[in-house]
């Protein structure tokens, strides 16, 4: 991990880039460990908590959007949360093509037991850090998120 002793700014730069990679990638493994218990993912959960959101359901190009992943990862997360009875895909209203994903009742129930767990987590690694550090580290991120949803630029 990354080393605080007066940095250049691209090996900052390169060191942030990194660990944000590496801590992403064992944020991911260590939640999934701890869903299975309910027999759901991060990548299930994430998608499930779009979806329970949006009042009329989500078609499933935009939950792609939204979730960041191409349109076939989307079709198998929907079709892993069809099976289990959370959603349900409809045929949208004005284009046949489309299919709009729904939360069912039961999603209710897997969304409150995957928030306990998902809530456990961000305790059990956020309580011991200084709330102005998480404060920089959130804004730092923010900034990078806006960034990364710009078009990409011809250089």
């Amino acid at each position: 991990m990354y080393d605080c002793a007066e940095p250049r700014q691209d090996d900052a730069g390169d060191a942030i880039a990194h660990d944000i990679m590496l801590v992403g990638r064992r944020w991911r493994a260590r939640l999934n460990d701890r869903l299975k218990a309910i027999s759901q993912t991060d990548a299930r959960f994430a998608a499930l908590e779009e979806i329970a959101g949006a009042t009329d359901g989500l078609v499933q190009r935009e939950l792609s959007r939204r979730l960041g992943v191409e349109e076939p990862t989307v079709v198998r997360l929907v079709d892993a949360l069809e099976a289990q009875d959370c959603v349900e895909r409809r045929v949208h209203g004005s284009d046949r093509r489309a299919k709009v994903v729904r939360s069912t009742p039961a999603a209710v129930a897997v969304l409150k037991d995957a928030r306990v767990i998902v809530d456990g987590l961000h305790h059990e690694l956020f309580a011991d850090i200084d709330p102005m550090d998480l404060s920089a580290c959130a804004r730092v991120l923010d900034h990078l998120a806006r960034k990364l949803d710009r078009p990409l630029t011809a250089d």
